[in-house]
């Protein structure tokens, strides 16, 4: 009996997606598409190119944006508390024991302990 209800649910599963599937490819915008990318194999298939070619044609006209200029590397300061001896390498100023530090005895006395 399992097999047979595993059949049942599978078989209605193909129903439903065979409804979907003829949906969308009444949709005008799927046909759009769909001509486009057959278009396109067309033009890769007479012209001997593959999709990683059109994709580095494409990417070569690109201008990078704004968001792919990275600030460069901070530079690494190590600061040495001259009370405890303590060492603290970081290359953001937002340390928690640098801020404590900062509380304790004041950002430019901290600030001058960088070696």
């Amino acid at each position: 009996m399992n097999k047979l209800s595993a059949y049942i649910e599978a078989k209605a599963a193909y129903e439903d997606l065979k409804k979907k599937i003829e949906a969308l490819e009444s949709d005008e915008s799927v046909k759009k598409n769909l001509e486009f990318q057959k278009k396109l194999q067309d033009l890769m298939d007479k012209y001997g190119v593959s999709k990683e070619d059109v994709v580095r044609m494409w990417k070569k006209d690109e201008k990078p944006s704004a968001t792919d200029k990275r600030r460069g590397v901070r530079p690494l300061k190590v600061y040495k508390n001259p009370h405890t001896d303590e060492v603290v390498k970081t290359r953001g100023g937002n340390h928690k024991v640098l801020n404590e530090w900062r509380g304790k005895y004041g950002k430019e006395t901290v600030d001058s302990w960088i070696s």
